[in-house]
């Protein structure tokens, strides 16, 4: 007489994961063996393809648009801040007597200075700065708002800066003086942008 004998549930539970590891494993090896086969087929496409661009980039540069042209052509020379003479005079603007920093730029180099950061301190007596300001005075274009567009070199810029803290002239505070610092500059340089291009 045969006794039908009956699997545990831990059994049936080990035997099921076991099944559904080995077809997880075989799947995953088959996807990967199929994906190398078609990287090695296109690797070398994807290879001449990158080695005719950076061949091509100095005309795809050339062939864009003057404001794209323009955008590849900035530089950052945090050196040239030492051609850039900054001014700031702390005014009051309007009738509630806040105090807001006017500037005064000047472009001492032979470049064109395409973005530049200034920020301005109130400090008081103690040298303890009571407020700041910081505003891009110069921008790649010039557009109505706060894109003043660049600065020439040799010229001088006149900038009224909004924002920042709220700074009132009053008895407590009528030795403020302001402390300017360059805290970003870009320099626009086509040249070197074609000769960095073209080395490539």
């Amino acid at each position: 007489m045969n006794v039908r004998t009956h699997m545990s549930p831990w059994t049936a539970l080990f035997l099921g994961l076991f099944a559904l590891g080995a077809v997880t494993i075989s799947s995953a090896s088959a996807l990967i063996l199929y994906g190398m086969r078609i990287i090695d087929g296109r690797a070398g496409g994807v290879l001449t393809f990158a080695a005719d661009t950076v061949s091509g980039l100095p005309q795809l540069i050339d062939a864009m648009p003057p404001g794209v042209d323009d955008l590849l052509s900035l530089r950052r020379d945090p050196s040239y801040a030492a051609n850039v003479s900054a001014k700031a005079t702390l005014v009051s603007g309007d009738r509630s007597g806040r105090l807001r920093p006017v500037l005064e730029i000047t472009n001492r180099g032979d470049s064109v200075i395409s973005l530049l950061v200034v920020r301005v301190a109130a400090m008081d007596e103690h040298n303890i700065p009571v407020g700041e300001w910081t505003e891009v005075v110069a921008t790649p274009v010039a557009v109505e708002g706060p894109w003043r567009g660049p600065i020439m070199p040799h010229a001088t810029r006149n900038v009224v800066m909004h924002g920042g803290w709220r700074v009132f002239a009053d008895d407590t505070n009528a030795t403020l003086r302001p402390a300017v610092e360059i805290s970003d500059v870009f320099v626009w340089r086509p040249a070197e942008r074609i000769a960095s291009a073209g080395s490539g």
